[in-house]
């Protein structure tokens, strides 16, 4: 069985059916929905930029200047080139100073190669120096690699140094489960060393509080805030875990202490602001206008006040901000997505198509894309759309790949196969190396029965990545029903197969060809186990025929029965029936 094999982004906003569940959607976007899911820098607020360290003997004339500038684009706010000199510098003096700044600075701008690079030579000169082992820790921790860094966090935490397990914490639970255990073993090994370090009890309540074991985070982390009333981190821990419990008037209770403790904490603040769009929106607004205030250059916190002004039917005060996010385009994309699928949930299409049509950033234009092609086939059938998709496509270059394939794939559902093969033909002129267009083409050929450009497009994307399991029995189903060459078909299926044992699409492949070389009862057993796995229509087709021939005629006629009632216009089920002569049955 062949599959469409399009690669896009899945669309995981979520639909409104009030607005605390699309102001979810948006935080999720922005990778700020909570310590659970965040990137470990979510767990502290930002500092400012670092200042430089003085170097620790004198320089040549030209190395001086480098500082010079250095420090110049430090004092501009120009951190990029202030860290491209210093890390130039830093290898060809190898001084303490500049390497301490180097260091320093990649940390504060998250660039986390370069920060390990740098404090892992910090350490050479200072093996004990905690802020080295932080910066190492954290930077490897954003690197995804949590159980690396912990040993550093443990050494600030033995050198006396404010240590942050929670960020790390936050890492390992995006991370395997197997990750996730070795985390926690090591966790509760320093817990015995040192029980009362407060971090490391963070870090186990967090990571308790995800496993959904409420009772035991809320009672962890009450005994941090029987030290420290007032952590933040903990205090969040305790109004998120008090929230799945179902506590919700004590949850924000305590998230107003919180935020009345730490005025400025960021994180806190967004959590009240989302707690209160359950309750009271002018509230909420409030909150999210004093958010805007403290964090003038976050777009997500002005979008999502956006929003609110327009549930509120502050028209003016959303146009403005829409106004304002529109100076950029990202946000501008983010906030003409979202408009978009409120615009569907009102049913009205053509403002939806309007903002859909200006989502051009990614991530957003992949779902946008998909969204406005869908809603102008249901208006205006598949010629307007097509056109639209063209006018769209000439008007932005840079996805042009993305929309022939939807075009292509509306040209294959109205079987405009000669169509869709040349129009596919025209993207890989430009795009020949496109494996999802070659994949596309692929599919078109075998309708046309070209079994020549079929196999060398699907060659070309298995010479590139041989273990490529769609390819592979995309060719091997396609040898199969274009050709004689059943050995060569079954042994590149079973290659399929063994890369994704459980796909139903390669299992119905598998046991077509051994249908095909006259093995009824392996292709029946084969079969049978891809229609319990899907009741697709192209599987119901080979499984309905496979009985058919076995004698089980019953049956077959049952699972046809099954596959037409959901696809009622099944090509492959009525050629099936057609050669078999029973259309009249």
């Amino acid at each position: 069985m062949l599959t469409l094999a399009l690669k896009t982004r899945g669309d995981t906003y979520i639909m409104r059916s009030a607005l605390p569940s699309l102001l979810l959607t948006l935080t999720l976007l922005s990778g700020c929905a909570s310590l659970t899911s965040g990137p470990a820098t979510g767990l502290a607020e930002t500092a400012k930029p670092p200042a430089s360290e003085k170097p620790q003997r004198s320089f040549p004339e030209d190395t001086f200047f480098d500082l010079l500038v250095a420090e110049m684009a430090l004092r501009y706010h120009d951190l990029d080139t202030a860290l491209d000199n210093y890390s130039y510098q830093a290898e060809k003096t190898g001084d303490l100073g500049v390497i301490t700044t180097a260091a320093r600075l990649a940390q504060y701008l998250n660039r986390d190669d370069v920060a390990q690079n740098y404090a892992r030579q910090w350490l050479k000169f200072e093996p004990e120096n905690a802020e080295a082992h932080y910066i190492l820790a954290s930077s490897l921790s954003r690197s995804q690699r949590p159980l690396d860094a912990f040993p550093h966090m443990t050494k600030v935490m033995e050198l006396g140094g404010e240590s942050n397990f929670a960020a790390l914490a936050a890492t390992v639970l995006s991370r395997s489960e197997d990750e996730q255990r070795d985390f926690l073993k090591q966790i509760n090994t320093q817990l015995e060393r040192h029980p009362n370090e407060n971090s490391l009890k963070i870090a186990k309540a967090l990571m308790l509080q995800y496993q959904q074991q409420e009772t035991a985070a809320l009672e962890l982390i009450q005994q941090v805030l029987s030290d420290e009333p007032d952590n933040p981190h903990a205090l969040l821990i305790e109004t998120r875990t008090l929230a799945q419990l179902g506590r919700d008037d004590e949850a924000l209770a305590r998230l107003q202490y919180a935020v009345d403790q730490n005025p400025n904490h960021k994180r806190l603040r967004h959590d009240l602001a989302r707690r209160l769009v359950k309750t009271d929106l002018y509230q909420a607004k409030a909150q999210y206008e004093l958010l805007v205030r403290q964090n003038p250059a976050d777009n997500d916190l002005l979008l999502e006040l956006m929003l609110i002004n327009r549930e509120l039917s502050n028209t003016s005060e959303a146009a403005e901000q829409l106004a304002s996010l529109s100076d950029t385009p990202a946000h501008s994309s983010r906030a003409h997505y979202v408009l978009g699928r409120l615009a569907e949930e009102d049913r009205n299409w053509p403002e939806a198509i309007a903002h859909y049509e200006q989502a051009t950033a990614n991530p957003e234009f992949t779902p946008a894309s998909q969204r406005l092609s869908s809603i102008s086939l249901s208006l205006d059938g598949p010629e307007k759309t097509l056109e639209r998709l063209k006018v769209l496509r000439m008007r932005l270059p840079e996805h042009s790949s993305l929309i022939y394939l939807l075009e292509a794939e509306i040209l294959r559902k109205e079987s405009h196969f000669q169509r869709g093969y040349d129009l596919l033909t025209t993207a890989l002129n430009s795009f020949p190396d496109d494996e999802q267009l070659r994949y596309a083409r692929s599919l078109f050929s075998e309708k046309l029965g070209d079994l020549s450009t079929l196999e060398s497009d699907l060659r070309h994307i298995l010479k590139r990545d041989p273990e490529n399991a769609t390819a592979l029995n995309a060719l091997g189903y396609s040898l199969a029903n274009l050709s004689s060459r059943l050995d060569e078909a079954e042994s590149l299926v079973k290659r399929a197969l063994a890369l994704e044992p459980e796909d139903p699409a390669i299992i119905d492949s598998y046991g077509w060809i051994l249908f095909l070389k006259g093995d009824t009862a392996g292709a029946v057993a084969l079969l049978e186990r891809a229609y319990n796995k899907s009741q697709d229509h192209e599987i119901a087709a080979h499984f309905g025929e496979a009985l058919w021939a076995s004698g089980d005629r019953q049956r077959a006629k049952t699972v046809w029965k099954t596959g037409l009632k959901d696809t009622p216009n099944s090509p492959i089920i009525f050629d099936t029936l057609r050669r078999l002569k029973l259309l009249n049955d």
